[in-house]
């Protein structure tokens, strides 16, 4: 199993659902929304302020099994890319060793 970690713009969301829909990939998304920065704008000195370069993004969290990875990697890859200023989001693809689904209780009856 692999969970995937996406930081991309809020506008790419529902072309990453549509895709992963479409590759056949059904896997819940967590969504939280984070400030991203660009390292390449970002100056090192005390005296100026990073907050004008954080740009507001979303960073998209999926599971899925190792043969669905390469193709939700495909589809996250192609939305983490930004606009042509070159502020683009990150992918991760991390190996997951054990995760429980936890699901509501069932009522008694």
């Amino acid at each position: 199993m692999k969970k995937i970690e996406a930081v991309i713009l809020p506008s790419k969301l529902k072309t990453v659902r549509a895709e992963l829909a479409r590759q056949g990939i059904r896997s819940a998304l967590t969504l939280t929304e984070v400030q991203h920065a660009d390292a390449r704008k970002i100056s090192l000195s005390p005296e100026q302020e990073t907050g004008e370069f954080l740009e507001d993004r979303l960073k998209v969290e999926l599971f899925v099994g190792d043969r669905q990875a390469p193709k939700a990697m495909e589809v996250m890859i192609e939305c983490a890319k930004g606009p042509a200023n070159g502020t683009d989001g990150q992918v991760a693809l991390l190996k997951v060793s054990e995760a429980l689904q936890i699901l509501p209780a069932l009522p008694n009856h």
